[in-house]
């Protein structure tokens, strides 16, 4: 059987001022109607780059340059015209971008956006007019039910900002389908979503792909998601394919150190770290970098002087169905092999850090917060009448030196009790917070205002949007010793430098701006701004839901360093309970505003008190479980 999608070299390039910079560098790739092929691999591999030039979608934003062979269904798409690739885009290929709300035209109903794709499809087509809308309505209505929406003729009136996330991504599901393709491209579907929801948009894929009898191509990070859906892997570093096979032996008995690296990365449900969680040290190397050797190797502790020194050559297994690109593929994994690559922690430990023995710096009592009810909240059918309660009398301590977990679904009430403990919102009547047994409503001044902003302080989840683009990072650290302390200039300056080295930042950060640093490299940034005042209390909300694993480890790890270091206290907000519980000393569980469980972070996951605490649990996506909806391969 031809397969709908085959790669041959096919190499990727952008022009610049100083000549061509290959993304993706003779990518060898098949994938067969049925079939579901995920590629992995951290931000900046190229793994994205490849698909959506496979679609021909990054010229009409950069000059790229394709060139090998790049076949859908039969028809080279490097060497097709612009109108012919119009026409591929309609009727071949659907699209699932990885921020529906961005890929979504907010100025228009969702019913002329899905139309849109259908008239594009059918163009050329007998039907005009009037009988090509009754035509598209009756698909759009037919696919908006089958990938799971209430009400679909309803949702076709809407605009895409009174739909939640993952409606709006059933919605991209739908839209990506109006064509019947024949392959599917997911570009990180459901990074912005949920682990529940996330887990409900992986179903949904699996099962449109298998009855749509579509090939699929899902682009993510996560080694975990690849385990729940796919057929076989492709594993993407710095623009080549260092690693492919079908998912049972890439998740069992992978031979290159990165898969194997990005297996070990993905936190585990119940594994305690005593220590430190599992990271790739540095990261990868920028597109323009000229390689010699293995481009792995700069970054692989069991590396040898010919990885360092030469390409590696190619093993493709006698099937066909396996390929390697290592001078020293590995068949058994020892735990110390894993150690030496990973710095992988000891399990089952005690915790990250010693705790103080004082009673607790911050209390809870009886907190609720109401907010008018809005237009999304209205057309998603959450609240009562014109308000929704946000947050429903929740009391809680906080302990000195403690690390608190609080998880839950969008919606849940997590942020908002975040920023209610920032301060930044204030409770409905009746509700009380205390740092060290002081009240936030009986502070008195400025003074008092500023001591509360100096004890605590915030890490937000997206730190290109909290760091003033306009100021150097320098200032940004800077500002809030300047406003909260009485720091002298020349201390101030001492301190930032401090600051910069306890993060692992070199000091020439200082004069660089916010879009000249990579997400991890922002991110901290923004724990160094949080630290500058020397607070006890840090509010992280969702700080590495936006990140690679192994970035989001190396986070983690800088947390738990600071912490032990300097005596600070952590509340850490997430939709990731298996991050979470490797990490917290007590995980507080949300739903709908409730506080539904709170309890050592071991007997969460040892037994799990709430319904939906379990379902949290199940819905992580973890490579080392039983796979719960990928099917068997086909092929």
């Amino acid at each position: 059987m031809n397969p709908i999608l085959l790669l041959d070299s096919f190499t990727v390039s952008v022009e610049t001022d100083h000549g061509l910079n290959v993304l993706a560098d003779a990518v060898d790739l098949e994938v067969a109607r049925g079939e579901t092929l995920v590629i992995v691999g951290e931000s900046g591999s190229g793994k994205s780059v490849t698909m959506l030039s496979v679609a021909r979608l990054l010229e009409h934003t950069a000059p790229m340059v394709l060139s090998g062979r790049a076949l859908v269904d039969g028809t080279d798409i490097v060497t097709a015209s612009r109108r012919d690739m119009n026409r591929i885009r309609a009727r071949k290929i659907g699209v699932i971008f990885q921020e529906a709300m961005e890929a979504l035209n907010p100025t228009r109903r969702i019913g002329d956006q899905l139309e849109e794709a259908y008239r594009a499809a059918q163009r050329g087509a007998v039907q005009r007019g009037r009988a090509m809308r009754i035509a598209a309505r009756e698909k759009a209505i037919a696919l908006l039910d089958e990938v799971g929406m209430t009400d679909p003729a309803g949702i076709l009136l809407r605009y895409p900002h009174q739909l939640s996330g993952g409606m709006q991504q059933r919605v991209m599901i739908a839209m990506a389908l109006m064509g019947d393709p024949d392959l599917l491209i997911a570009d990180e579907p459901t990074t912005a979503l949920d682990v529940t929801v996330q887990a409900e948009i992986l179903r949904l894929l699996r099962r449109l792909q298998i009855e749509h009898g579509m090939a699929c191509v899902l682009i993510t990070h996560d080694m975990g998601i690849a385990a729940e859906i796919a057929d076989r892997i492709a594993v993407f570093y710095a623009g080549q394919v260092v690693e492919v096979g079908d998912a049972a032996q890439m998740l069992g008995k992978p031979q290159h150190p990165y898969t194997k690296a990005l297996l070990e990365c993905v936190p585990r449900a119940g594994e305690r770290l005593a220590g430190r969680m599992r990271t790739i040290p540095g990261s990868v190397p920028p597109p323009a970098t000229s390689f010699v050797g293995d481009r792995f190797a700069p970054r692989n502790a069991l590396a040898t002087p010919i990885e360092r020194e030469q390409t590696p050559p190619v093993t493709v297994s006698p099937d066909g169905r396996h390929m390697v690109r290592s001078w020293n593929p590995i068949a058994q994994w020892t735990p110390e092999l894993i150690e030496r690559l990973t710095g992988a922690p000891t399990p089952n430990g005690a915790g990250p850090a010693t705790r103080p023995s004082s009673g607790p710096s911050l209390v809870l009592k009886n907190v609720s917060k109401t907010y008018a009810q809005s237009a999304r909240g209205q057309a998603v059918g959450s609240g009562q009448g014109n308000t929704v309660r946000a947050v429903n009398n929740v009391s809680f301590e906080v302990r000195p030196g403690e690390l608190l977990g609080i998880v839950g679904e969008t919606g849940s009430g997590k942020s908002t009790l975040g920023r209610l403990m920032l301060d930044l919102e204030r409770p409905d009547p009746g509700s009380r917070i205390e740092l060290d047994g002081v009240a936030y409503e009986a502070r008195k001044g400025r003074a008092a205002e500023l001591a509360l902003r100096q004890r605590v302080q915030a890490i937000f989840q997206d730190p290109q949007a909290s760091i003033d683009p306009r100021q150097t990072i320098g200032d940004a650290i800077a500002e809030p010793m300047r406003e909260l302390t009485s720091l002298s200039r020349r201390e101030i300056d001492a301190r930032v430098r401090w600051l910069l080295d306890a993060v692992g930042l070199p000091a020439a950060s200082a004069n660089k701006h916010a879009m000249q640093l990579s997400g991890g490299q922002r991110q901290r940034v923004a724990i160094a701004r949080a630290i500058a005042p020397k607070p006890s209390l840090i509010v992280a909300d969702e700080p590495t839901s936006a990140l690679d694993v192994s970035v989001q480890g190396q986070i983690v790890n800088l947390l738990i360093d600071l912490q032990r270091e300097l005596g600070l206290s952590y509340v850490f907000i997430t939709h990731n309970l298996s991050l979470v519980t490797s990490i917290a000393d007590r995980v507080a569980v949300m739903y709908r505003g409730d506080l539904v469980e709170l309890a050592d972070a071991e007997q969460i996951v040892r037994s799990p008190g709430h319904e939906y605490t379990a379902r949290l649990l199940a819905s992580n996506p973890d490579p080392f479980r039983e796979r719960s909806f990928a099917a068997t391969n086909p092929h």
